[in-house]
């Protein structure tokens, strides 16, 4: 086969002989050359992110039947075929990787799970709740290792204004604000109160699925069970009939 610099001394050659403009070579020669060994950057790059997913899913695995203790650099190299160091390259320590796989599940969670319209409160809260759910249900392991984790690495303490808990307050409080401007809440009770206990609500009943005493459908029953009676307390007599309703059907 004949050399790079062979081929490039052809082309040259071709080129003055068919006294083509030297913009027309030099595209040419990009095709023939630069394009091959940009796709294969390009493959290179999309298969190490390939393997970083799957040692990571490797890792959620581990916590998700073990525990988070159970988790070492040497098991998961082994569960996933790769080097000490491969795992080192791609995440880091033990430390990084168990900081990865929760900051990358939480950016999913808080994706799925704010997407809803505050408007209409009830609908709202059954959105948030569905797409949480519809979420974790796409690789349940995946996403109770990461609370797991989460909860070990302190990942969801409260003081930070910038945190999950906060911003997942935030949205509670926003869903409260309007409810009292339609008049659906009366607003007797501090909306921060409220949304407060709305929060505790998913988090009671999301502990109680992380340790795998309940499944998804019942996190779901508990978590609108929970945030419906919470909004009765400070509901308007119409939209309490409504509320009412709700828990019935999620009896």
């Amino acid at each position: 086969m004949p050399s790079m610099v062979s081929q490039f001394l052809f082309y040259i050659k071709f080129v003055y002989k068919l006294n083509l403009r030297n913009k027309e070579f030099f595209g040419y020669l990009k095709t023939m050359i630069s394009s091959p060994t940009a796709r294969g950057m390009k493959t290179r790059t999309e298969n190490k992110q390939k393997r970083r997913e799957f040692i990571l899913a490797c890792a959620a695995d581990i916590i998700a039947k073990d525990g988070v203790d159970a988790l070492t650099i040497t098991q998961l190299a082994e569960r996933s075929n790769v080097t000490i160091p491969t795992v080192h390259n791609l995440l880091g320590r033990r430390a990084d990787i168990l900081d990865t796989l929760v900051r990358e599940a939480m950016n999913d969670v808080m994706r799925a799970a704010t997407d809803f319209d505050s408007s209409d409160t009830i609908t709202a809260l059954e959105d948030f709740i569905d797409g949480l759910i519809g979420l974790i249900a796409t690789n349940e392991p995946y996403y109770r290792a990461a609370f797991i984790t989460g909860e070990r690495i302190n990942f969801f303490e409260h003081a930070s204004p910038d945190g999950i808990v906060a911003n997942s307050r935030n949205y509670a409080r926003e869903i409260c604000t309007l409810a009292i401007k339609q008049g659906k809440l009366k607003g007797e009770i501090d909306e921060k109160q409220i949304a407060l206990r709305l929060f505790s609500s998913q988090r009671l009943a999301r502990l109680d699925w992380m340790h795998g005493y309940i499944d998804l459908e019942t996190y779901r029953k508990q978590v609108l069970t929970g945030m419906f009676i919470t909004l009765c307390a400070d509901a308007s007599a119409h939209f309490k009939e409504l509320l009412l309703s709700k828990i019935k059907s999620l009896a």
